[in-house]
């Protein structure tokens, strides 16, 4: 139970300033991940782990229906409810759809929230499709294996996760029956850690600490990242790999 308390009170703390953070309104990668889609005005498509929708928003031009779901109500109640776009609150090994209704599903940046039945949940998204249906994931990946265990270090102070290589994601979406696996890695210059750690709901102290553990890196971790640091901030070229899968 306090698990479960503690992941809401961290849900609620980060919804607040979400929508703030850089990378989640990157056009760059925003317009990469609509493209990977292919999404048509016929589609009906299931947005796992929505959050504030972002995602859901822009696709739902593109498509005749986008439900967006997940676990957190404060998440949630950033979303703007109407149109075509329907939120709900579920989690997804929970299921409530029956199997074969979705002509795409989406996940951006929730798998790694997925700590335990990751596989599973992958079988899911694999089941809820339609035959031929097709499934866009997308997470943020470590610039190459040398850093890896660096970007597993710096999350940990801000969160309980996992962290994925391009080839760790292919290999959930193949062992879950998808075919026809694309892969596109997408680059997002120059961002900034301040804004990262600022709006993420983390303490004072941990911020702090993040942010030192950035500038004081080894030159291979601020060669990989491109790190640039001025008076006032610390910027790096942060990486999302985009993987594509048809049932």
């Amino acid at each position: 139970m306090k698990k479960l308390s503690n992941k809401k009170h961290f849900w609620k703390k980060r919804s607040v300033k979400y929508d703030n953070l850089q990378w989640v309104n990157k056009q760059n990668y925003i317009n990469a991940f609509i493209k990977a889609g292919e999404f048509k005005k016929s589609d009906i498509v299931l947005d796992v782990g929505t959050g504030t929708g972002v995602i859901a928003h822009a696709i739902s031009s593109h498509v005749k229906e986008v439900i967006g779901l997940d676990i957190s109500q404060d998440m949630l109640e950033h979303s703007n409810w109407h149109d075509n776009k329907y939120f709900i609150r579920r989690d997804l090994l929970n299921p409530i759809f029956k199997e074969e209704v979705f002509d795409k599903l989406t996940a951006r940046m929730v798998f790694h929230h997925i700590l335990k039945d990751t596989q599973k949940a992958m079988n899911e998204c694999y089941r809820l499709l339609k035959k031929k249906g097709k499934m866009v994931l997308s997470e943020g990946v470590p610039p190459s294996i040398d850093v890896k265990e660096d970007y597993a270090k710096i999350f940990k102070l801000k969160e309980e996760r996992l962290t994925f290589m391009p080839q760790d994601l292919h290999k959930l979406m193949k062992k879950a029956g998808f075919k026809n696996i694309k892969t596109e890695i997408v680059l997002m210059k120059h961002m900034s850690i301040n804004n990262w750690i600022e709006n993420s709901g983390l303490p004072e102290n941990t911020q702090k600490t993040i942010y030192r553990m950035h500038i004081e890196a080894g030159d291979y971790f601020k060669r990989a990242y491109n790190m640039k640091v001025t008076d006032e901030d610390c910027y790096i070229d942060m990486q999302s790999a985009i993987l594509v899968g048809t049932k």
